[in-house]
């Protein structure tokens, strides 16, 4: 018998390498984003005073940031380990929605980063739309 060396890659399309890049690389925001004001202080931020009364208000409700910031690190986490993606997405889009919402409304930059990240948000749920389409048919 003669052992054949298979390369892993092999059976890849060029939209699946796609997707895993952007897989990795979300989850990698998602999980670097998820220190902000937990261990980087807001003030290092370099955000205009209006918009750290608008986070420290947030993080002062014990629940609203708090609980943002859970999603982003596990949703992060599954992404980078590719586990249980279509569930980590329905938690992470709407985070990443009110991402792109702040660079838009009080950053006033709507070619940013948050648009890159929904839209990679957007690409995956695409990406896996055959699990969510039993669910809009109901």
């Amino acid at each position: 018998m003669i052992l054949v060396k298979k390369n892993v890659f092999e059976d890849l399309k060029v939209v699946d390498v796609v997707e895993l890049l952007a897989r990795l690389w979300l989850g990698y925001i998602l999980i670097t984003n998820s220190r902000i004001g937990v261990t980087v202080p807001l003030e290092s931020l370099g955000m205009g005073q209006e918009m750290l009364g608008i986070f420290k208000s947030l993080w002062k409700t014990n629940f609203l940031m708090h609980s943002a910031k859970l999603v982003e690190l596990l949703g992060g986490i599954s992404l980078v380990l590719n586990f249980k993606v279509p569930l980590a997405l329905l938690a992470i889009v709407p985070v990443v929605f009110n991402i792109y919402g702040i660079h838009i409304f009080l950053f006033g930059n709507p070619f940013g980063k948050g648009l890159i990240m929904f839209g990679i948000c957007l690409f995956l749920v695409y990406r896996h739309r055959q699990l969510y389409l039993p669910i809009l048919k109901n």
